[in-house]
Formats: structure tokens, sequence, C-alpha cells
């Protein structure tokens, strides 16, 4: 039953391509735009260093200040802790990443790195504080409340879940460190790939999104959304469009602070499209099944974390008082740039790997 559905989906699928044909190819550009613009200047550059940190053994060294906090509060060996850092900084498929990586490694056993797994995701803080904060809120602040909503609920997600573990032992061992320029090179050609592989995915979501859109699937579930919420009918077109893909979140009415515990729950969760690509990175290595509830779960922590922020600190007037600028500069090179390193990048892994089979 299974694989007749699956099937007949792909089938429907590709019947909508061509009937919606040119809107298709049309969100699939403004999909690499955004790539290009948003997703590779953001995720590049930490792809690449979160896999040279653990290939080298860095992340070891990086996770010794921390021993305290990692041992007493998430209770997972103190080498680990730099996997958590990285993964909330980086973007969200960075931490499924640097946990595939040690357990394909032997780095680190099933259990805590699935464990792990749950509350290593986080869209970063120069991914919020430019999106949410500045494009939607015009303030750096209400992007840095917003990541900070999210990212304690990963603490105490990380909490919990410890709790049926027991202290472990201070690492006694000193860590063995490979820095090598080798292996710079091996984590470059691992981040283009990694990261071409993210951005086929946005992709391909948009053109589902678009199905949706000209099938009025999406309205239609906006519509019983805004019914039982304070949403208004175009910011629940937004939200359901953000759930599926989270880059959509900026469609939301700018301005707007009631909506800003919402815009902390959706970048909690990531959407559909985000928790995909990380299942992409650890298939066969590690078991996604309490991935999805726990982010879920997240998701309801960081909205109500976020309120309690606003009130807290008195957010409405804190906002108004310190409004920013934002300049975007539409046709930068620099994106063009990234993507044409990685292109070099993956036709000379391409050239390695075939003198090396000859």
């Amino acid at each position: 039953m299974k694989k007749f559905t699956a099937g007949a989906l792909a089938v429907l699928y590709a019947f909508f391509l061509v009937v919606f044909l040119k809107d298709v190819g049309t969100a699939a550009a403004d999909s690499v735009k955004v790539c290009l613009e948003v997703i590779i200047p953001s995720l590049y550059a930490f792809m690449v260093i979160s896999g040279f940190i653990v290939s080298s053994g860095i992340y070891s060294v990086l996770s010794k200040p921390f021993g305290i906090i990692s041992r007493y509060v998430f209770r997972i060996p103190e080498e680990y802790f730099s996997v958590f850092l990285i993964g909330s900084i980086g973007g969200y498929p960075v931490g499924a990443k640097l946990l595939a990586e040690l357990y394909k490694s032997g780095r680190i056993d099933k259990k805590t790195a699935e464990s792990m797994l749950s509350y290593c995701y986080l869209a970063g803080p120069a991914f919020i504080c430019s999106i949410a904060g500045v494009r939607l809120f015009g303030s750096v602040k209400a992007g840095l409340m917003i990541f900070a909503s999210v990212f304690l609920a990963n603490v105490i997600l990380g909490f919990i879940k410890g709790l049926n573990r027991e202290i472990p032992p201070r690492a006694a061992s000193k860590p063995n460190l490979n820095i090598s320029m080798e292996c710079l090179i091996d984590s470059i050609y691992s981040g283009a790939k990694g990261m071409l592989s993210i951005c086929a995915v946005i992709v391909f979501f948009s053109s589902i999104i678009c199905i949706l859109d000209k099938l009025n699937i999406i309205k239609y579930i906006a519509n019983i959304l805004s019914e039982f919420t304070y949403l208004n009918f175009s910011d629940s077109i937004a939200a359901v469009r953000a759930f599926i893909e989270i880059s959509n979140i900026s469609l939301l009415t700018a301005g707007n602070i009631r909506l800003m515990p919402l815009t902390a729950a959706l970048l909690s969760f990531g959407g559909i499209c985000v928790t995909i690509q990380t299942k992409g990175f650890v298939t066969g290595v590690l078991s996604t099944k309490c991935f999805y509830f726990t982010r879920l779960i997240a998701s309801i922590i960081s909205y109500f974390l976020c309120k309690i922020f606003i009130v807290v600190m008195n957010f409405d007037s804190v906002l108004a008082s310190s409004q920013a600028v934002y300049s975007y500069r539409q046709n930068s090179p620099i994106p063009s740039v990234f993507l044409l390193i990685m292109t070099i990048l993956l036709l000379l892994n391409f050239s390695i790997e075939k003198r090396k089979n000859l």
C-alpha cells in the first residue's frame, strides 16, 4: 500500500509539474535566488569549519571550558558539548552532520548521538537576526530575543533528556588531534557537497509549495488556521508556507510584535524541508524517531519563552525605540562567487576521485 501511494503521488506530482510548468519554473528560480543570497553565504563556511573541527579532533578541545555544564546539565561527555555549541550557531543541519560524522568514525555511541540530535538543531543567530529580527521587526534585539527563546528551549530539552543518564566521568586522556591541510581540503569538499544537497532540497520544496498554492490547498489550510487563531488570512498563509519551508517566514506581517512568539516556534521547528535535510544527513546512520516529536515540543517551549521575554523586558517600548534601518543589496556578487568556488571544488574532487580509480 505504501509503495502504491508513493507511486501515485509521484505520478500526480509529475502531472502537476507539466500543468503548472511556468509557475513552478518561476518558484524554482526564486528559491535558487534565496539559496544564493541567504542560504549559501550563511551556511557554507559553517559546514566546512564544523566538518574540520570534527575530523581534526578539535571539538574535544573546544568543549573543555564547558565540562561542568556538559556533564551535570546535559549529562554527556564533555568532548561532545562543542557539537551543541556549533549546532546552535552554524545552522539547522550542521549539528546532524557533526553527529553523523562522529558516529561513523566511532567517536560517539548511537544512543547518545540520537539523543543529542533532538537539541543540536538551531537556525543560528546570523540567520535569525537577519530574517526574523531585522526583516520582520526592524531590530537586531528582536532577533536575539527569538534566538534566545529557541536556544533555551534546546537547553531545556537537553537537560530533560539527560535526566535518565548517569553523570559521565571527567575526560582523562589528552585529545588526539589531526590538524592537516588534507583534513581541511576534505572538509571543504564535504561542506560543498552538503551545501548543494541542502539547496537541492529547497528548490524541490519550492515546486511543491507552488503546486499546493495553485491548487488552493495552502489557502484552504490558512483559512482554517485564521478562524481558530489570532492570525489574519495573509499571516496564516505565511505561517503554513513557513511550516513547509522556513525561509517563507519573511512573508509574515512586518513590525507586528504579536507574531514574535509564532516566529520563535516556527524557527524552533525549522519547517518540513529542513527536517528532511536533517534526516538526509543521518539516514542509515542514526534514527530520527524521537527527533520530530521533540522538535514540536521545542516549538511549544520556544513560543512561551518568547511570550515571557516580551512581558518581562517590556519589549513593546524597546522595539519602538530601537527600530533599525535594513539595507539590502540585491545585486551583490558575493553569493555568485560562493557558488563558483563550490562548483570548482566539486569538479576538482571529481577529477581526483577519477584519478584514484584509474
